[in-house]
């Protein structure tokens, strides 16, 4: 039986990859009148991504936050200690990249042409998935392997079979 730390977990870890998977599905949308629209989440959806999984890192060691500047804070520190990951330094911290993206960001979008847009997009899921790989990687070593492969088995298919599960197997490898 899982524990209910490890099920609070699975539940913001689900809640990032449904925001992930939100984000990377645009590009491979060929209805452009869609694409166009959608541009205004690409800043929420990656913000939300991020601040789940963190929520997720938070939690794995039995720390509940909601609030985003808390959570924003508490990480931080953990850069500043070196606890948060190898690579990350204060200047090079794609937590703090993405949580400026917060819903009042998107006016940016309006002034972008087609392929400043494009590339835009293309940073900020580049720059979630770098998050995550940290993030997850953080998890997977608090939660255990068996307890992360249950976790990726119980997902629903298109995540297990997608992004997610791609993700888990370059992780547990």
């Amino acid at each position: 039986m899982a524990s209910p730390q490890t099920t609070e977990v699975g539940k913001l870890l689900l809640n990032a990859w449904s925001a992930e998977f939100a984000l990377r599905i645009k590009p491979v949308t060929a209805n452009r009148s869609y694409l166009n629209s959608s541009l205004n989440w690409v800043f929420p959806q990656a913000y939300f991504a991020v601040l789940f999984s963190a929520r997720a890192v938070l939690a794995i060691d039995g720390i509940y936050r909601a609030n985003p500047e808390v959570i924003e804070t508490l990480l931080t520190k953990w850069v500043g200690q070196g606890l948060y990951g190898p690579k990350i330094t204060g200047e090079n911290n794609p937590l703090s990249d993405v949580m400026r993206y917060r819903i009042e960001g998107n006016h940016r979008l309006q002034r972008l042409s087609g392929p400043e847009a494009a590339a835009l997009h293309l940073r900020l899921t580049e720059t979630v998935h770098t998050t995550a790989i940290i993030h997850e990687t953080y998890i997977l070593n608090r939660m255990g392997a068996d307890a992360y492969r249950l976790l990726i088995k119980s997902l629903p298919q298109y995540l297990k079979d997608g992004f997610v599960g791609a993700r888990a197997t370059f992780l547990l490898n």
